[in-house]
């Protein structure tokens, strides 16, 4: 009998042994799914994700997170990282402001070519003039992109778009509809941004008919030579072709592995409309949707291994200041969206923008640089505050006007 009694507990040790593992191994899985979501929500629309776990938070959404005026702001940057030039450049910047009473989001990115005069660089290097200070460089991103919105940013998050990539190939890839055919002829390729495709980079002692042929001082100069002898003085003047490949996508959907992707959302140097920053911003929300719907999809959910790739794929390319103990409020929180608006404040439709292009000039450091009309950005101000508050529904005898975007509102 002792022997039975003794069996049985140890069974029973079993049984709980193995319902702890379970519960572990569910927490886990929620866990990583909610880290994701607070990463990507902010990229994304917002809206509300498809989830088994949809009823497991039990306290109100909002209850620890900090908030202004019944918002959430929510500043997310993506940068190269790796061994790309400028690793803790953003090239994305994204403020997503969540309402708290409407459960709304307003979203907007903010050009990387903007100047900004308390660092007397562009916009996109204040995370390394932070990082510099000595800091994380999140809050001196936060209070300046703060400062420019007229807005407090209660929370940041830096995604490296190296990892993401590597996120992508975890998760089989993703589906995107691509708005327009384009290719790029300069997409450059990691590892050879320094390549002197074939050129041999050395001093010389230019005697006076060598410099003379070559329209140069005699003396000591640092040239270039080709396999077959050729001299050149000037490494502007050179085929460096081979740094960089061609990239083509056709309009229409398109499944894309990470290394795609991450071309997709990169491409600087397209042809046609693809061409400029304010098109890449567009292509890289696509991706970013695209993926989310991906994880969140239940094929991704019910297969931890994909789950705890991503997780660790992640941990190394992701850096937040929101805490742990208040992601399943994010999550909440991002369950009850109802609408979302989103702009580009370089490019708001219609030939608007928010921003000028000034004249190449010291005062910006030669650069080619956006500014708000007369260095004043009370107008992004104003704009940020319009979004938040905009007009009445209208009614049917109203005059068409033009709103902050640019857009024909009726009022």
């Amino acid at each position: 009998m002792d022997a039975n009694f003794k069996r049985i507990d140890l069974d029973d040790k079993v049984f709980h042994r193995r319902r702890r593992r379970k519960k572990r191994k569910a927490w886990k899985i929620f866990g990583i799914v909610v880290i994701l979501m607070v990463a990507f929500l902010v990229w994304s629309t917002f809206s509300s994700p498809t989830s088994v776990l949809h009823n497991v938070i039990p306290r109100a959404a909002g209850s620890d997170i900090k908030q202004t005026n019944d918002r959430v702001n929510i500043l997310l940057l993506g940068i190269g990282g790796g061994t790309h030039d400028g690793p803790d450049l953003t090239d994305s910047i994204i403020v997503a402001s969540y309402d708290l009473k409407t459960n709304d989001v307003v979203m907007f990115s903010i050009p990387r070519d903007l100047w900004l005069p308390s660092i007397q660089q562009k916009i996109n290097a204040a995370y390394t003039v932070g990082l510099s200070k000595g800091g994380d460089g999140l809050g001196y991103t936060e209070n300046a992109i703060g400062d420019v919105m007229g807005i407090p940013i209660h929370y940041a998050v830096v995604l490296d778009f190296s990892g993401f990539s590597k996120a992508i190939d975890l998760v089989g890839g993703v589906d995107v509809n691509v708005p327009d055919t384009f290719d790029d002829y300069q997409y450059p390729i990691d590892g050879k941004e320094n390549d002197l495709c074939g050129w041999k980079e050395q001093q010389m002692t230019l005697t006076p008919d060598q410099a003379k042929q070559l329209n140069v001082n005699p003396g000591p100069l640092k040239v270039y030579i080709d396999p077959t002898g050729k001299v050149a003085t000037d490494s502007a003047s050179l085929d460096f072709s081979c740094r960089f490949e061609h990239i083509h996508f056709d309009k229409g959907m398109t499944h894309m592995d990470g290394t795609t992707a991450l071309k997709f959302v990169r491409s600087r140097h397209a042809l046609g409309i693809e061409g400029s920053d304010f098109a890449r911003s567009r292509r890289q929300q696509l991706v970013i949707q695209a993926f989310r719907s991906k994880v969140f999809s239940l094929s991704t959910l019910a297969n931890p291994q994909k789950d705890f790739g991503l997780l660790g794929t992640l941990g190394d390319s992701l850096k937040t200041d929101i805490p742990q103990g208040q992601y399943l409020e994010f999550y909440s929180l991002a369950k009850k969206v109802k609408n979302t608006q989103s702009y580009v404040l370089g490019d708001l439709g219609g030939g608007t923008s928010l921003f000028i292009n000034p004249p190449l000039s010291d005062k910006y450091g030669g650069a080619w640089v956006l500014t708000p009309p007369n260095d004043d950005f009370g107008v992004v101000k104003q704009f940020v505050q319009n979004a938040f508050n905009p007009p009445p529904s209208p009614s049917p005898s109203s005059t068409p006007s033009l709103s902050p975007s640019g857009k024909r509102v009726v009022k």
